[in-house]
């Protein structure tokens, strides 16, 4: 059985090996080593956008650590990728990366907004927002959002 253990130095393994300041770890999930469940999926992204080819460096070395630990009992799949755009925003830099993009949030109470990302900060975000009023006129205003407020953040495609 997979521990949580197993999670922690994978994840450890992928930070020790960046092959760039620009490359970070978004998320890593394992499955629980058992028959038809031996599964590693990592979500790596850069402040420039990951290649594929960056995504295959980062597959060799990791099946390479985890054949050396023999952490599963059976094979196991190995998936190293990019977060696609329904893929949530989840840290800093993924909110640092989008800044000028169209963000669309699930706030924790309230409406969803959607709005351009203008800044971000440690705590919040400023957000452009435009609002159809009464006589049909776009008025554009700046929102500050506290992070603490936003259940959910994914970047809105736009073929503007």
């Amino acid at each position: 059985m997979i521990t949580p253990q197993v999670k922690d130095q994978i994840e450890e393994f992928l930070l020790q090996n960046l092959d760039s300041e620009q490359h970070f770890l978004v998320k890593v999930s394992v499955g629980s080593g058992k028959v038809n469940d031996g599964r590693v999926q990592v979500l790596m992204d850069s402040d420039a956008g990951i290649t594929i080819e960056e995504c295959a460096v980062y597959s060799r070395k990791l099946s390479k650590f985890l054949d050396e630990k023999d952490f599963f009992e059976y094979n196991f799949t190995l998936e190293v990728a990019s977060p696609g755009l329904d893929f949530p925003i989840t840290s800093d830099r993924q909110f640092r990366k989008n800044v000028g993009r169209l963000l669309n949030l699930e706030l924790k109470e309230g409406a969803p907004v959607e709005g351009k990302l203008l800044m971000y900060r440690e705590n919040d975000l400023d957000l452009e927002v435009s609002i159809k009023n009464k006589g049909k006129k776009v008025v554009t205003n700046t929102v500050k959002i506290p992070l603490q407020n936003i259940a959910k953040a994914k970047v809105t495609v736009s073929f503007k």
